[in-house]
């Protein structure tokens, strides 16, 4: 019997907001666009109709601040708690461990590291339209009402 972890899978964002449609690939197998496209299309519409997409990597930033505290009301960011390690004050903590360096450039080849990024184009693509989001919603609110 086989045990499978989609958590590692290549275009895991993807794959989980179109419902797993997405096709399991090994790496350096691309996918054709018959394969990708309804997918792909599928997680845009699924994350089209939250009312709001966070970016993780900016939640912590000033500009993640003032979005959560606009868009939700949101004024306080500190966090309480002996377990939480990191910074109890900007909100940044984890339950266990450390806060840890996320940046993939430094931990991995640059070799490595593109090929982790050509593995992951759809991914990385949805990350860029899901930061597009937020970024426009933050900051162009009076054209967006308008449409």
């Amino acid at each position: 019997r086989f045990f499978r972890s989609n958590i590692a899978r290549m275009n895991h964002v993807v794959w989980r907001f179109s419902g797993g449609a997405l096709p399991l690939r090994l790496p350096h197998d691309t996918p054709t666009e018959d394969e990708w496209k309804p997918p792909f299309k599928t997680a845009i519409q699924a994350l089209s109709q939250h009312d709001l997409i966070l970016p993780m990597d900016v939640m912590t930033k000033k500009e993640g601040k003032t979005a959560l505290s606009r868009l939700l009301g949101w004024e306080k960011f500190d966090t309480k708690g002996r377990a939480l390690k990191g910074d109890k004050e900007g909100g940044h903590v984890v339950t266990t461990g450390g806060v840890k360096n996320s940046n993939a450039r430094e931990y991995f080849r640059k070799e490595e590291y593109r090929a982790l990024w050509e593995n992951n184009w759809l991914d990385n693509i949805l990350c860029l339209w899901c930061r597009a989001v937020f970024l426009a919603r933050l900051h162009c609110d009076d054209i967006i009402v308008e449409l």
